[in-house]
């Protein structure tokens, strides 16, 4: 009998993690606020539910992708919640990017109505988790890791446990401010080279070969070079602008400061201020040539 688990989220990485799922054998309920991005993974197969309690309803297993802290909440613990329809011992796996305060806030909530909560935050783009190339980044009790682990070896190449709950998102907020920094000083090369009148396709190539090449600059400085914003979207600017501020927190909760990191979320939450934070992070580059 096909192992059933509950899906909240149905964008860009819930989507592919729905994907890599059923291609391993696995039935998935799906709910998700906008009715119409179910309609291509229902004609794969998942089942279409209409709240979040009915896709965690009779399932020993419920993995969230969502975008931010407040949607988190709605889906665990708002009205119709998740959360009050799962079974006692039931995992609760929460692979959205969340603050590190929010974390703890949301998985103690949890774990007082008796489901364990994995902290798990993921890498890469939708394209990587749906090929099951997709890193774990996990902060949970060593029982629980042990529970899901064979679904985390069905959808991903490699499952890192950190620590408690709350380790995998340290991790993975710094990681995204990191590729924050990476983004922002691509763009400045860029449009300073472009400026200067240098080829944008040459520039591109070089830096495709050269030692400072980073996965997210390679991402994304083919698209500040053609200036197609609007196409293969992994990631939009607004979405890194979040991230960042949550990194920082963090680093403001830690006593600390990030004054590179800092001046790297600037430039996002500039570019998401002027009307470019549904772009591909590319875009950023737009704020330099103002």
């Amino acid at each position: 009998m096909a192992h059933t688990i509950g899906i909240l989220g149905a964008g860009r990485m819930a989507s592919a993690m729905i994907k890599r799922l059923m291609s391993k054998g696995y039935d998935v309920k799906v709910w998700n606020r906008n009715k119409a991005k179910l309609e291509p993974l229902v004609t794969l197969g998942a089942v279409a539910c209409d709240t979040p309690a009915m896709a965690a309803k009779d399932v020993d297993t419920v993995i969230s992708f969502m975008s931010d802290d407040a949607a988190a909440r709605s889906v665990w613990l708002g009205d119709d919640g998740a959360l009050a329809a799962m079974r006692k011992d039931s995992i609760a796996i929460e692979c959205s990017t969340l603050s590190h305060a929010f974390v703890l806030e949301l998985s103690k909530t949890i774990e007082a109505a008796g489901v364990r909560y994995v902290d798990s935050p993921v890498t890469g783009i939708p394209a990587d988790v749906e090929a099951g190339n997709t890193i774990f980044l996990i902060g949970t009790a060593p029982a629980t890791l042990d529970r899901i682990t064979p679904i985390l070896n069905d959808t991903g190449k490699k499952t890192i446990h950190f620590g408690p709950i709350g380790s995998g998102t340290v991790y993975k907020l710094m990681h995204n401010l990191l590729g924050a920094v990476h983004i922002a000083a691509a763009a400045e090369l860029v449009a300073v080279a472009q400026k200067a009148g240098l080829d944008g396709q040459t520039v591109a190539d070089t830096f495709a070969i050269g030692a400072n090449a980073s996965g997210s600059g390679l991402m994304t400085v083919p698209g500040m070079v053609s200036g197609n914003h609007h196409e293969n979207i992994h990631f939009t600017n607004a979405l890194r602008a979040k991230d960042a501020s949550y990194a920082l927190a963090l680093v403001k909760d830690l006593g600390m400061s990030t004054p590179v990191g800092q001046s790297a979320y600037e430039v996002f939450e500039k570019a998401t201020k002027s009307g470019l934070g549904d772009l591909a992070q590319s875009a950023v580059i737009e704020t330099l040539k103002a």
